[in-house]
């Protein structure tokens, strides 16, 4: 086999230009007439199973919707029962009690096989009672754990000033765009009924009635492990005296914070979590589902945010036009794509409109920046 001197035989070089030929192509095709480009944002089947319990919860269950879910959530489970959080992935506790729950609610029975392989490795793994925190959260909605077992985190919280330890904006914004929701869900504990057919009693190695729901403590007192449980016992007994007045004051606080940054597209933070989170929240305080922010939330779901055909749908945990405009833009010029190409020029324009010129959130710690970056999102 002849070499090309750089040493690859010429079938691999030639094999090698033909790759790079068909993805150039492939991306002159596929941008947007805008100049941009976005492909799917894989995560796993939590954004799917997290979604059709949303919709329970909010009581707009749809039966076609739910059927296309458990099927993409089916198709994605490994031979062995699981599912894991990225492709060939190992087992996911998390990811593996959440949709055996979701497809349990949607009509699932426990006897089908891979809902028993689901169950077997859920209870090797320790059950429901190994779980994190934020799936502990969605099924103490449901009542299929209990809130003891959750952190407290009251929404007086709202009140500290920016320069206290450990205050609202010291957390980046999807992360406070989470909490602020999460005050009023685990001060008010909300319970949403679910057919007896749906628990999930079968989850827990000891018996729901022999767990222990308390917070474990750390073995470290003096870690930042023992820190939060410190802090954690020191907010559930506030939460025992909290002063009425100053708690309604503390959820019309949040409450307003919410409403006032949800996005144009219908969601919060461009990112599932708080998205979710919100709507939950909203609705626990009383908003109808004709609200204007509430409809535009649900809504929001629906077209590009979430891919759906015949079969199965499945909501992105957030789109990425941003990201993958600025990497195909250098893949394209790294292949040998001139940076005068009217392709490459549209998109830059587009990446040049997409610069964020305002302020925001981000400027209560960081005062005397000027407004510049980029979203990921649109």
């Amino acid at each position: 086999m002849q070499s090309t001197g750089t040493g690859a035989p010429d079938s691999v070089r030639l094999a090698l230009d033909e790759a790079i030929r068909r993805t150039q192509d492939y991306f002159l095709r596929t941008q947007h007439a805008d100049g941009y480009w976005v492909g799917e944002l894989e995560t796993n089947v939590c954004m799917a199973a997290e979604y059709l319990l949303l919709t329970h919860f909010l009581g707009i269950r749809n039966d076609e919707r739910w059927r296309k879910i458990a099927t993409y959530v089916k198709r994605q489970q490994s031979a062995d029962g699981t599912w894991s959080i990225y492709y060939g992935g190992p087992p996911d506790l998390n990811a593996t009690v959440e949709a055996y729950f979701a497809l349990k609610l949607a009509g699932a029975s426990p006897d089908e096989p891979h809902m028993r392989r689901a169950l077997e490795f859920v209870l090797s793994a320790g059950g429901i009672p190994r779980v994190r925190v934020f799936t502990k959260i969605w099924l103490a909605l449901f009542g299929q754990w209990d809130w003891r077992g959750v952190p407290a985190l009251p929404p007086e919280l709202m009140f500290l000033p920016h320069w206290f330890p450990l205050n609202l904006y010291d957390f980046a914004s999807w992360a406070r765009a989470t909490i602020v929701p999460m005050l009023s869900i685990l001060t008010k504990r909300p319970g949403c009924p679910i057919p007896e057919s749906a628990r999930i009693d079968e989850l827990y190695p000891a018996g729901r009635n022999r767990t222990e729901y308390a917070l474990p403590k750390p073995k470290n007192p003096f870690s930042w492990k023992g820190f939060f449980h410190a802090a954690d016992a020191m907010l559930r007994r506030y939460d025992r005296v909290a002063i009425r007045p100053l708690r309604e004051a503390a959820y019309r606080a949040a409450e307003r914070w919410i409403v006032a940054r949800q996005e144009a597209d219908g969601s919060w933070a461009g990112i599932q979590p708080p998205w979710v989170y919100s709507l939950i929240a909203l609705k626990v305080r009383g908003y109808p589902l004709d609200h204007p922010v509430m409809r535009k939330g649900i809504e929001g779901f629906d077209g590009a945010w979430s891919i759906e055909d015949e079969e199965t749908f499945n909501p992105q945990a957030c789109l990425s036009p941003v990201w993958d405009t600025a990497l195909a833009m250098i893949a394209l010029q790294d292949s040998g794509v001139q940076a005068g190409h009217p392709t490459l020029v549209q998109a830059g324009r587009w990446l040049l409109r997409e610069q964020v010129l305002t302020g925001g959130d981000w400027q209560v710690k960081a005062k005397v920046v000027e407004p510049g970056g980029w979203s990921f999102e649109f």
